[in-house]
C-alpha cells in the first residue's frame, strides 16, 4: 500500500473511533454520577453560529446517524428518520444563523430532547423534536409540533428567549428549557414560588447556583455539555482529515 493510502486508511479508521466513542459518551452524560453538576459558560461557544461552512456541515454531526443505525439498523424507519433529521438539521442551520448562536449547541439540546425523533412524545405530551409543550407551541404559533421547519422556527426561538431571560446564561437557559423558567427564578433567588394551581416551588427557599436541585435537570444540562463538547471535536476532527 502507498504512504499516502496508508495515511488516509488510519484518518478514516481514527474518525470512525472517534465518530463511535462520542456516541458512546453522549449515551451515558445523562446518566453520569458524582458530584453536583456545575457547567461554565465558556466551555459554549455562542459566536460562530452563522459560521458554519458547507463542509463543516456535510462533516459534522455524525452522532445521531450512529444512535438511528445502532437502533433500527436496515429497517424502512431508517431511512424515515435520516429523512427527518436532514429537514431538521437544515432547519436548525437556518433559525441559528437568523438568532447568531452556534446551531451545534442546538443539535447537542435536539440530541438530548428527542434523539432526532420527530414523532417523540413524552408522557407530558411534549411533542416533537424540540419537545415543545402545548403551551410553548401555542406561544409560538405552532400547529404541527412534529415538522421540521415548526419545530426548529419555535425550539430556537423559545431557547434564544431563554437566553435573552437568563443574560445570556447557557446554563441556566438550558436548565429552564428542562424544568421551567420559574423553578429556576425560585432556585437562583432562594425564594419559594407560588405556580398557578397553587403548586409551590422550592418551598424550603433553597439557593443554589440557579440549576434546581432535580437529578434529571443536572443530568440533562450535563449531558447536553457534554455532547455539544464532542460534536464540536467531532467537526474539528473531521475537517483535519479533510484537509
Amino acid at each position: 500500500m502507498e504512504p499516502m493510502s496508508q495515511i488516509v486508511c488510519l484518518g478514516i479508521c481514527a474518525h470512525k473511533q472517534l465518530l463511535l466513542m462520542t456516541f458512546l459518551i453522549c449515551l451515558v452524560a445523562m446518566n453520569a454520577n458524582g458530584q453536583r453538576v456545575r457547567i461554565s459558560d465558556i466551555d459554549l461557544n455562542l459566536v460562530d453560529g452563522a459560521g458554519v461552512s458547507d463542509s463543516q456541515r456535510s462533516s459534522g454531526m455524525r452522532v445521531e446517524g450512529l444512535a438511528a443505525s445502532a437502533s433500527k439498523k436496515g429497517s424502512l424507519a431508517t431511512q424515515e428518520w435520516q429523512s427527518g433529521k436532514a429537514a431538521l438539521e437544515e432547519a436548525i442551520y437556518k433559525e441559528t444563523a437568523r438568532y447568531k448562536i452556534d446551531p451545534d449547541l442546538v443539535f447537542a439540546l435536539v440530541w438530548q430532547e428527542s434523539r432526532w425523533n420527530l414523532k417523540a412524545v413524552s408522557p407530558k405530551n411534549a411533542r416533537g423534536p424540540f419537545q415543545l409543550m402545548p403551551g410553548t407551541a401555542a406561544r409560538y404559533a405552532v400547529n404541527n409540533p412534529h415538522d421540521p421547519k415548526q419545530a426548529a422556527r419555535a425550539g430556537v426561538a423559545y431557547f434564544v428567549w431563554l437566553l435573552d431571560r437568563f443574560g445570556g446564561n447557557v446554563t441556566l437557559a438550558l436548565s429552564a428549557y428542562n424544568a421551567g423558567e420559574f423553578v429556576v427564578d425560585a432556585y437562583l433567588s432562594g425564594k419559594p414560588i407560588m405556580l398557578r394551581g397553587g403548586k409551590v416551588i422550592n418551598p424550603r427557599g433553597i439557593r443554589t447556583n440557579g440549576i434546581p436541585p432535580y437529578r434529571e435537570t443536572e443530568n440533562y444540562v450535563r449531558g447536553i455539555a457534554e455532547c455539544y463538547r464532542l460534536i464540536r471535536a467531532e467537526r474539528q476532527a473531521a475537517s483535519t482529515i479533510v484537509r
